[in-house]
Parts: C-alpha cells; structure tokens; sequence
C-alpha cells in the first residue's frame, strides 16, 4: 500500500473544514459523539459480472445504525493515506474482497445524520464504484448478512423504505442513479475477445516475438563470432536481452490505448486496419523500452520494474568479468546501445504503416525527446515554476503514454474529426492524471510493488507538480532539504523528512483531488461521444485502472 501512514495513524480519521481542506487529525473512536466534526470519508457500491449491486447488512451490535442495510462498505481515509488505498484496504478488512476497474463517481458528497443513540455522522464522503475479485467473506463484526440485488430493484426498495436502509446510502443512491451510464450495471466487458483490448495485445505479442527473431538473425551474422565480450552468456548479446525485457513485464498501457482509440473509431478487428493497430501498438511496447532503459542511465535509477536497471546489470558484468576501464561507464554505454536497439526496433514496425501514422509516429518521437530534454535542463536549473512541470509532464509521460497512441489506434480507423477531437480531449484530461499518479508513485510509492526506490523523484529534484508545490509551501527543515538534495550537501534522512513534510502541507491530497478531477473530466467527454458504445466502456474502464494504479 503505498502510503506514509506510521503506526500511530491507523485509528485516526482527517479532519477538514467547509471547504474540504485538511484541518487536523483526531481519534477515530473519539471524534465521534453528539457534535462530531466533518471529516474524511468514503463509500463504495461493489458491482459483479452480472451487473448486479452488493448491499450489506451492518452488525447487531454496531454502535450506530445497528442492522440496517447499506452500500459494500464504507470506511475513513487514514493521515496521508491515498483514497484508493484507504478503499481497497477497508473492503479486504470487511469483506475479504478485492477490486477492479475502480471509479470515483461523486467527489463532493457530504453528509450529516443523527442516530438514535444521538451520535452524529459527519462526513465529507466521496462515493465509488467498482467490480468484485473475489468471493465475499465478511468479517461478523461489521457484516451479518449481505445480498446480491439488481441496481434497478436497490432504487425502488430505498424510495419504498428508507428506514431499512442508511442514511447516507439513500441519499448517494438517488445520486448515483443520475449517474447510471457510469455504473457497471451492465455484464462485465469481454476482455479476453470480441472488442477487448486481449484481441490487440496477444497479437502485439506474437509480432515482439517475430520481430526478435529477425533482429538476432541478422543480427548473429553482422556480429563478431562467439558471446560478447564481458557480458557473456549469463546477460546474452543486446537482441537477446532487449526482447527478454520486452517480454518480462509492463503494463501495456500504450497498446491499450492504441487498442481502444482504434475501437472507438469504428475500426473492426482482424481487418487490414487492425494490422496497422498492431503493428503500431507494438512499436509503442518498443519505443517505451528505449525511454526507461535510457531514461535509467540519465536518472541514475538502479531499479526497474523489481530488477537491477540495465547499465546496473552490465557493470555488474564487467566488474565479474575483470574488464579494462570503469564499470559504471561501460554500463552506460551498453545500456544507451540497448535504448537504441530498441528505437531502431520501433522504427522497423513502423515502416509499413501509411503514411500519415508514419508521419505522427515522427512526431510522437521527437515529443518525447523535447520533453526529456526539458525534464534534464528543468532538473539543473531548480525549474520550480508551474508551467514548466505540466509541459514536462505532457510532453515526455501524458501524451506519448495516452494521447498519441489513441490517436494512432484512430488514424488506423480514419476516424472523422469528430472522433479525434473526443479522443484529444479525453486523451489530454486522462494524461494529466497519468502523469500526476506517476509523480506520486515516484514520491511515495511501495518500493515492493513499483519496483523502484521510494522517493527516487525527490532524490534526484526532479520538477513535478508535487515539486513546484513544495517549493511553494515547505519551509523550515523540508525546504531546506529541498535545496540539498541532488547536491553534495545531501543529507540520508533528507527524501524521508520531505516526504513527510509534503503530505503534513496537504500536497499529496492536492495530488489525489487533482487526478480525480481529470479522471472525471476524461469520462465527461465520453458522454455523447460520437465514438462507439464498445471503445467508450474500454475506455472508461482502462481510464480508472490507470488513475488508481499503483504501480
């Protein structure tokens, strides 16, 4: 869970004023009583692959509302702890269940009910949707009953008798029913064929593996005979290595993307058009290798996705080896070659393409290195203006990760204008929050689960949007490590006391408001969309997987 949350925070709920700003902390079993103060919420309603709603009937021994029935579970963000965290941790806690495709529906939803006993309820209470993993389990001390029901029948039982259920699920229902195009009410998309994103993705794969067997044979006749010197057999010459890492892991976020844009274009699967979505795809999967692989070196990052980077892994090799010279450089310099292998991978696949998704593959290339280039001489300069954090952000993580692909995927379908304008917009908001959820990963994330070392972002000074703020807001100690990190003067406890400090002055909260914002603002676009009924549910679902990741 990647959190800051220390022991002594895990029975305490975040208390905030009118405005939904952070205020303070109090004891969770305490803050609650006759004048209890506003503070930190959430709800969810848990879907299955039926459509059908999960209610729950609270514990006869609850302190307030005992028996009655109400939403999957509900709970209290911990200090520092990201919404979706906090909704994943307390659904394990009650129901022993796990989910997916999880969406923020109402950010705003705030309540105040009394119970009998007279004990007060007072929440600023955010309200989401998702769909089950898993049988459920409930723990008897917070659920004694629970029932699958269909969302129509849910709406009709609460408008029939409120007093069944809680107060405020029978205020979020009514609320949520004005929202049911973005309810899972329907059967869960088909991910593995028709329209889903598995009919690209398996393809995509098959194409990698083509692909390297082309290269290494070419490749095995240009080379000098026998392994490489140094790296040996243990890492193979860079055609071996390249496609093991390609085939090692990822998200596939890109050939998603690509996928869906396609599919919400019209685009059919399997046709000639297809193809071209494919091929395309695949050259994101590649062209993205050659971005972290060189983006390691630059960064100076000696984890990725769980493992040693690649200039890690070859100065390793050259230290085992007793090679001539310095391991660090010799591990620079195959890892640059690896990076440029796999631009000149990416390039092949694209060769074939039409003209006008060769010409916006050019581009997409050079955006990315505008805005590597930014990030590097931002970082140097102590950049801590905003407008230069969000370029960068667009530039070299939220556009060549969401916008673009989309729009290969729709030059692929011909998409009319109208079509491509839905998938910019779409693209631009649920880029923002990609790029934002990247910054906090790379600022809290759980090394564990990232693969990479929490606070690398605040190591290395990089100027994000969490960086900017808190050049804005830290003072004391924070601030001054601020100006130490990335200098000689650094300190070990330096990244520590800034992530600490960061999430005291409100930023990461900013951060998680922030993406939920764009996320919603993404799905806005969808509404009416000339696009078809298919891409719009890929899409809407691969938009809340991306918000709410954590890796």
């Amino acid at each position: 869970m990647s959190t800051t949350t220390t022991d002594r925070d895990y029975d305490r709920v975040v208390l905030v004023d009118d405005d939904g700003t952070e205020i303070g902390t109090a004891s969770r079993t305490q803050v609650h009583g006759t004048d209890t103060p506003l503070h930190r919420a959430f709800s969810l309603y848990l879907f299955d692959d039926r459509g059908r709603v999960l209610i729950t009937r609270r514990a006869l021994d609850k302190l307030t509302w005992p028996g009655v029935w109400t939403n999957a579970c509900c709970g209290h963000p911990r200090p520092g702890e990201a919404l979706g965290d906090a909704v994943r941790r307390r659904l394990g806690e009650e129901l022993g269940l796990q989910v997916e495709d999880l969406q923020l529906v109402l950010p705003d939803f705030r309540y105040r009910a009394v119970d009998a006993s007279g004990i007060v309820e007072h929440e600023l209470c955010p309200v989401l949707v998702g769909r089950v993993v898993g049988d459920v389990r409930p723990d008897p001390a917070e659920v004694c009953e629970h029932a699958w029901v269909a969302w129509s029948d849910l709406v009709t039982a609460m408008r029939a008798t409120p007093q069944v259920y809680s107060p405020w699920s029978t205020l979020q229902v009514p609320e949520l029913d004005g929202e049911r195009p973005r309810l899972p009410v329907g059967p869960a998309p088909d991910r593995a064929g028709g329209t889903g994103a598995a009919a690209t993705l398996d393809r995509v794969d098959a194409l990698l593996r083509e692909e390297s067997a082309w290269v290494e044979q070419v490749w095995s006749r240009l080379a000098p005979a026998g392994p490489p010197d140094l790296l040996g057999a243990e890492v193979g010459d860079l055609p071996t290595w390249l496609h093991a890492l390609l085939a090692g892991g990822g998200k596939r976020i890109r050939p998603q993307m690509c996928h869906w844009g396609f599919v919400a274009s019209g685009g059919a699967i399997g046709s000639r058009c297809h193809d071209h979505v494919v091929r395309a795809a695949a050259a994101l999967e590649t062209l993205h290798l050659f971005a972290l692989v060189h983006d390691d070196v630059m960064d100076q990052s000696a984890e990725r996705r769980g493992r040693a980077s690649a200039h890690v892994v070859a100065a390793e090799a050259f230290r085992r080896g007793g090679g001539h010279g310095e391991a660090e450089r010799f591990g620079e310099n195959i890892a640059v070659l690896l990076g440029d292998l796999a631009h000149c991978e990416a390039d092949r696949m694209v060769h074939p393409l039409p003209s006008e998704m060769r010409d916006y593959w050019y581009e997409l290339n050079l955006e990315l290195i505008v805005g590597q280039r930014a990030d590097l001489t931002g970082a140097a300069a102590r950049r801590t203006d905003l407008p230069h954090a969000e370029a960068v952000a667009a530039l070299k993580s939220g556009s060549y990760t969401i916008e673009r692909p989309l729009q290969l995927g729709a030059l692929a379908a011909s998409a009319d204008p109208g079509q491509r304008a839905a998938l910019a917009t779409y693209g631009w908001h649920l880029g923002r929050a990609f790029a934002w959820r990247d910054d906090v990963l790379g600022v809290w994330g759980d090394h564990h689960v990232t693969g990479k070392p929490s606070g690398d972002d605040l190591r290395e000074g990089k100027t994000t949007l969490i960086w900017v703020l808190g050049a804005e807001r830290l003072t004391g100690e924070a601030a001054a490590a601020m100006e130490r990190v990335g200098t000689t003067d650094a300190r070990p406890d330096d990244v520590r006391l800034m992530q600490e400090a960061l999430v005291e002055a409100g930023i990461r909260q900013e951060l998680e408001d922030r993406i939920a914002e764009e996320l919603a603002a993404a799905e806005d676009v969808l509404v009416d969309a000339p696009l078809t009924p298919e891409g719009v549910d890929g899409l809407r679902a691969t938009a809340r997987a991306i918000a709410w990741r954590d890796v």
